[in-house]
């Protein structure tokens, strides 16, 4: 086992026997076969596109695979063997598409286009997968080291970009650009003619890309919820029993509160669910009471406290303590072994919540573990209605920095840093975040600056997208030619692939000076790191203090026009 893709790999190096989120050396293996498989797939998905073959079914396939492997979503090696399984399926299948239509298939095909299986044996499979992984190539060393690392962060932005994509499908929207994308991005990692360069470049694409599909989903979530508003959430509880849901997928949080209406069973949200009650189509149920606990990484000690059954819909499951495996669900691509799965039935629109509901009515009330109110819903509308007073506030002097604190929280003792910054700011400092990086200070009294809230959460992780595109607007509003020239920091709290693509996107926009923490990502090689730190001033995090005087005191260089060009390209 070698797995580095995320903010908790063992000393900041890799995992190596067992995953810091709880997963096996066994599932670990499945993935690098399966990672194995889908870039076969791709490597025909691509050549199938070129002559005009389109399968939307493979397309779909892709992005729930890729979103499989994502930190902290599917933990059952019986699900990834399907997978892998279905991919080498799903690959023959175009193969005989194209050689049907009379596409002559090079000889020398890359080996991850070629493996084939007589039976399906999970055993086996991990012993193969286990000859795959990151180090299967050997010891690496300088440019060849670099690519190999750039090649990891290719899949990992291929993984974030197919959970973006698995959200947008469940809510029954398909744009076949997006996933043609994806293939050309997985197929690129086995490009063996190119430098780093050209890696690096396709990474920056994978970052614009993902400002694209962000908008999407943003876009799809309004058009079916409504604009999110800024709403008042509660944290305290009530004295009827309750179900928790955390996670990202508002549809199965619809489902639950259209289902549940008139039961007796409040509804709290926990996690990046929180987002949802600024909603307006989610504020018609009064079941919806409160959100409950902290973010994902919480989870083992506020689930036993909840007492009732938790739902979990999304990239944020660790290993159920035995407290509450009897009352812990799975839904969409998430899965724990033995864990209780709600899908869809084909024969039907909803996912039938029913068996969660009934047992709720038997369990106790949740037990109190917070209290208080937060703001959330500073999506892109209400951000809008604020840049006059944004505006006027930066040339009057009243706002000197705005900090971009996202991303996503994890357990790491160093991640009080961003607790520590946001205590340090002057007042003069407006924060906009985006991910449940914000439980680190939420529930500060911040106060606000001429009116203006001095913390606005703009929502999920997804919703980056809405606070570059209000930056943008700033920006054009205040007749300057980028980004860079507002006085904003960036300091990204990366965790796993969803965040990965918020650092790609702010180097496809050429924005300098980004601060990535709590530790910079072990995939970024010394080459990486070299050219991201001369080209982009990219930085890792010091002492809250320190990093607070550098942010206010910067004096960010305008990018280079083609940066500019970019910006514009992706509609911010």
């Amino acid at each position: 086992m070698f797995c580095y893709h995320c903010q908790e790999a063992k000393k900041n190096v890799a995992c190596d026997t067992a995953g810091i989120c709880g997963k096996k050396a066994d599932v670990s293996s499945l993935h690098d076969l399966l990672t194995h498989t889908l870039k076969g797939l791709s490597f025909y998905a691509v050549k199938a596109a070129e002559v005009g073959i389109s399968e939307p079914n493979i397309d779909q396939f892709m992005a729930r695979a890729l979103y499989s492997m994502v930190t902290n979503v599917n933990f059952d090696p019986a699900v990834f063997v399907q997978l892998i399984a279905e991919t080498v399926q799903r690959r023959e299948y175009l193969k005989r598409l194209l050689l049907a239509k009379g596409v002559e298939l090079i000889v020398d095909l890359p080996k991850e286009a070629q493996w084939q299986y007589e039976l399906i044996d999970q055993a086996a499979w991990v012993k193969i997968g286990e000859t795959l992984g990151v180090m299967a190539c050997g010891e690496l060393s300088g440019e060849q080291a670099d690519l190999h690392a750039a090649r990891e962060m290719l899949m990992y932005a291929a993984k974030g970009l197919g959970a973006l994509l698995e959200h947008i499908q469940v809510l029954g929207v398909f744009h076949v650009e997006h996933y043609a994308f994806v293939h050309e991005l997985v197929a690129y990692t086995l490009r063996t003619d190119v430098s780093l360069d050209d890696v690096l470049a396709m990474s920056y694409k994978a970052g614009k890309q993902s400002l694209l599909v962000m908008a999407l989903l943003a876009q799809i979530n309004t058009e079916k919820f409504g604009q999110p508003e800024p709403t008042t959430v509660h944290l305290d509880t009530w004295d009827k029993p309750g179900i928790l849901v955390t996670g990202h997928d508002f549809h199965d949080l619809h489902d639950l509160l259209e289902q549940s209406a008139g039961s007796g069973v409040d509804i709290y949200t926990h996690g990046e669910m929180i987002a949802a009650h600024a909603y307006p189509a989610f504020k018609k149920y009064f079941n919806l009471v409160a959100n409950y606990g902290g973010a994902w990484q919480d989870q083992k000690t506020e689930f036993s406290k909840f007492k009732g059954p938790v739902l979990v819909t999304s990239n944020s499951l660790q290993q159920p303590k035995k407290d509450y495996t009897d009352k812990a669900y799975t839904s969409g691509m998430v899965g724990w072994p033995d864990i209780r799965h709600i899908d869809k039935p084909r024969s039907s629109e909803f996912k039938d919540f029913s068996v969660i509901i009934e047992q709720a009515k038997k369990c106790e009330p949740p037990t109190p573990i917070t209290k208080g109110a937060v703001i959330v819903g500073y999506g892109l509308q209400a951000l809008t209605a604020l840049t006059e007073a944004i505006a006027a506030a930066i040339q009057s002097g009243d706002i000197q920095r705005i900090i971009v604190l996202a991303g996503c929280d994890g357990r790491h003792k160093e991640r009080r840093y961003y607790t520590e910054l946001v205590q340090a700011l002057p007042k003069d400092a407006l924060i906009l975040t985006a991910g449940d990086t914000k439980y680190r200070f939420h529930d500060l009294e911040l106060g606000e600056i001429n009116g203006i809230p001095r913390l606005l959460d703009v929502g999920q992780t997804h919703d980056f997208y809405a606070v570059l595109a209000f930056l943008t607007h700033l920006q054009q509003i205040m007749q300057l030619s980028h980004v860079s020239e507002l006085p904003v920091s960036f300091n990204i709290a990366w965790y796993e692939q969803q965040t990965i693509l918020m650092m790609l996107a702010l180097f496809a926009l050429g924005i300098k000076d980004v601060r990535i923490g709590p530790t910079l990502p072990p995939f970024f090689s010394a080459g990486i790191l070299e050219k991201l730190t001369q080209t982009l001033a990219v930085k890792g995090i010091d002492t809250p203090e320190n990093d607070m005087a550098a942010m206010l005191g910067i004096e960010s260089a305008p990018a280079e026009p083609q940066a500019v060009e970019t910006a514009s390209q992706t509609n911010l």
